[in-house]
């Protein structure tokens, strides 16, 4: 498993949003129509996994195609908290150990 932090998406997302071209229009509702987009293309990848596992007809994607549009999915979400000034890391541990108290569950996230 990698060791990749929030923290260190963050630093890097920070750092290439610098050098992209246009990134000065990018606004709160720019990059949430961005994650919206990239959460529907790890659904057509998963669904085309699905043909390709379940021998169903048509284009098929592979593992790695899924993983690659889940991992463009967490880079513009991560874009998105940047510009709403929310902390990912804190955000998703307090939520995880909320729904762990909710539901009488007993594993929680350090916050």
């Amino acid at each position: 498993m990698s060791t990749l932090t929030f923290g260190a998406l963050r630093q890097a997302n920070n750092t290439r949003q610098m050098e992209w071209p246009g990134n000065d229009k990018a606004d709160v509702a720019f990059r949430a129509i961005e994650v919206a987009g990239e959460f529907g293309e790890v659904a057509e990848a998963v669904k085309k996994h699905l043909r390709l596992t379940r021998g169903i007809k048509g284009s098929t994607a592979s593992q790695e195609d899924v993983a690659d549009e889940m991992a463009d999915a967490l880079i513009s979400l991560d874009l998105l908290a940047a510009e709403m000034g929310i902390d990912l890391s804190t955000a998703v541990a307090r939520k995880f150990n909320r729904t762990s108290v909710k539901y009488g569950l007993n594993t929680r996230l350090p916050e």
